[in-house]
């Protein structure tokens, strides 16, 4: 991005400024840091967590395996966790835990040698309402402790790679000197929303980029707390099912890294396997994607792609410690991977269970292998499409649905929409409302990544 480049472009669009956003914050710098018995301890670790139905617990991973890695694949984890604190909360299969992130350390460095605090990053801050803000109800933000250290609160607390808003971007050109990037910053600004839709929303240009085009802007600490978001915690689904209360305090967690393009978490992950530094987590509350004791009794569908089996691995293994296995509904797993012999995660385990008919019937398809008869699970789908249709249609089976919302999820349930039209010989809005109908009953459930 050349910001000569950019200023010439939008030379005509004519500036119409956003209010100056009016101040709420106020740091001082305590002359001595504030010795804390929890300077280990996640910052956040007190707040309120999104969808909490437990507090935040330490864990430490136990032991990890590789499970999925080469060309053209991601790395896979499968992680074992464990705590010394007691666990009363009863997970269900299907459950998730949020796990409070990191932002990267590289960022920090980048943000506190910006605004020329490389060697405060130490310092410690006492955090609180300006008494003299214009703000109504103006109130310190809740994952931000009123006495923390710089470069905790950068790593911790705040989401240095969120997209900014207009708002923050009006804060910044206050504190911005350089007249190209004050142009710059007020283009971005403009209640015209072009130029911030094609520079900063479309690309999704996050905050600690945009900084690398804007160096005289130097904002106070109170800005940042005032505009940047919450670094938010991030759901994973618990792979494993206890079967006795004295085992509820281990966790199975498994997670793909994207070396391309890693993200805050799976990083964490990652560097704890070999450094082991705590995992600070918690339970979320149970959604409708959930395989309880009633649900073992039913004809089961499950369809997820790469770490998207994760959840029925506790499925799974649920089933199989089950006192009266003649009692099982029968369980269909659809699966899709890129590569046979590099990505199938967990392929033996899934043997053992189709082996031992807790897992009656395994299709996977290959998106990659040269020759593969099935790429995708929808090609999957298709070439069961009687044996499922009369399974929906004439049991009481239930489709679990694991994946992205934005590709994965509605290619799914277009599928399902077509393939009962197909075999019914109805028209789609009538399967449509089929399927529409399942979800309300709790017999087509959907796990949703964003």
């Amino acid at each position: 991005m050349n910001l000569s480049d950019i200023l010439k472009r939008y030379s005509d669009i004519a500036i119409k400024l956003p209010p100056v956003p009016a101040t709420f914050i106020k740091t001082t710098v305590l002359v001595e840091n504030q010795e804390s018995s929890s300077e280990l301890k996640h910052l956040q670790i007190n707040c309120n967590q999104p969808f909490e139905a437990t507090g935040v617990f330490e864990y430490e991973i136990d032991a990890y395996r590789i499970i999925a890695q080469g060309e053209d694949v991601k790395t896979v984890y499968d992680l074992t966790l464990n705590t010394k604190a007691e666990i009363d909360h009863l997970y269900q299969p299907g459950d998730t835990v949020g796990i409070l992130t990191n932002n990267f350390d590289v960022d920090v460095r980048k943000l506190l040698k910006h605004l020329d605090l490389e060697s405060a990053g130490d310092q410690c801050l006492r955090v609180e309402v300006d008494p003299s803000t214009k703000k109504k109800a103006a109130k310190l933000p809740p994952h931000v402790p009123p006495t923390i250290q710089i470069a905790k609160l950068f790593k911790e607390c705040l989401d240095l790679r969120a997209i900014p808003k207009k708002l923050f971007l009006r804060a910044l050109l206050d504190h911005t000197t350089d007249e190209g990037e004050k142009h710059f910053i007020s283009l971005l600004c403009s209640k015209d929303g072009h130029v911030y839709d094609d520079i900063i929303l479309e690309p999704r240009l996050g905050f600690v980029t945009l900084l690398k085009h804007i160096s005289s802007c130097k904002p106070p600490i109170s800005v940042l707390i005032e505009h940047l978001p919450r670094l938010m915690p991030r759901p994973y689904s618990i792979a494993n099912y206890y079967d006795d209360p004295g085992h509820l305090r281990k966790l199975r967690i498994i997670f793909s890294l994207n070396e391309e393009s890693p993200g805050l978490t799976t990083t964490m992950l990652k560097d704890s396997c070999e450094s082991r530094n705590p995992i600070f987590l918690y339970f979320r509350k149970p959604t409708r994607f959930v395989y309880t004791n009633n649900d073992m009794e039913c004809d089961t569908v499950m369809i997820g792609v790469g770490t998207g089996i994760a959840p029925y691995l506790s499925f799974l293994e649920k089933r199989s410690k089950t006192p009266n296995p003649h009692s099982l509904g029968n369980a269909w797993l659809f699966a899709g991977f890129r590569y046979e012999n590099s990505s199938y995660i967990c392929r033996d385990e899934l043997e053992q269970y189709t082996s031992g008919r807790i897992l009656n019937n395994c299709s996977v398809a290959f998106s990659r292998d040269p020759g593969t008869q099935y790429r995708h699970v929808q090609d999957l789908l298709e070439a069961n499409k009687e044996a499922l249709v009369e399974l929906l249609c004439g049991s009481n089976c239930k489709i679990y649905v694991c994946g992205d919302g934005k590709m994965m999820l509605p290619q799914i349930e277009r599928k399902f929409v077509e393939i009962i039209s197909t075999v019914q010989g109805i028209g789609q809005d009538k399967s449509s409302t089929i399927i529409s109908e399942l979800k309300k009953s709790d017999r087509y459930m959907e796990d949703t990544w964003l």
